[in-house]
């Protein structure tokens, strides 16, 4: 896959690019997940591990010297009720300081061409219902809808896993 070219929304905005995640950038996607509210980010192994899976995509947002400012996760997977491919992002966040300079978007704008290049029959964002507004209001900017707001944990299983 060929890099995406760098993207800027304003010529004073600073240029980055977007790429795929590389085994190399576990520990900035780590400090990424504890700014989005994850105490411990992830580990070293994990990350690999999920880089590596055949149905999850990480493309990070690069500054010119290469470091992740931004990191988006998409996962895909097959669905017996739809009788094709459904796809989720999991994750996205941009660090603080890169915030509102079109890092998010674009990120937004790799999956959803990624979405379209698997042909994948539906295209979801699962969004937490206690997502900020401005989180909400980015999400429908970028053109989705709200569908529901229904999100259920099984407790005992997130005790045993510790989460």
């Amino acid at each position: 896959m060929q890099p995406t070219p760098t993207r800027t929304p304003a010529p004073d905005a600073p240029p980055f690019r977007i790429r795929r995640a590389r085994r190399g950038d576990a520990e900035s996607l780590a400090s990424l997940l504890r700014e989005m509210g994850y105490a411990h980010g992830s580990d070293a192994q994990t990350v690999h591990w999920v880089i590596s899976h055949p149905e999850i995509e990480i493309f990070v947002a690069a500054d010119t010297q290469d470091r992740p400012v931004g990191m988006v996760s998409l996962s895909h997977r097959p669905q017996l009720r739809l009788r094709g491919r459904i796809a989720t992002v999991d994750e996205l966040v941009v660090t603080e300081t890169w915030r509102r300079r079109g890092v998010g978007r674009a990120l937004m704008q790799q999956v959803l061409e990624r979405c379209g290049a698997r042909a994948l029959s539906v295209k979801r964002l699962e969004v937490s219902a206690y997502a900020l507004e401005e989180l909400r209001t980015f999400y429908v900017s970028c053109g989705f809808v709200q569908v529901d707001n229904l999100v259920m944990r099984h407790a005992d299983l997130e005790r045993q896993h510790g989460q």
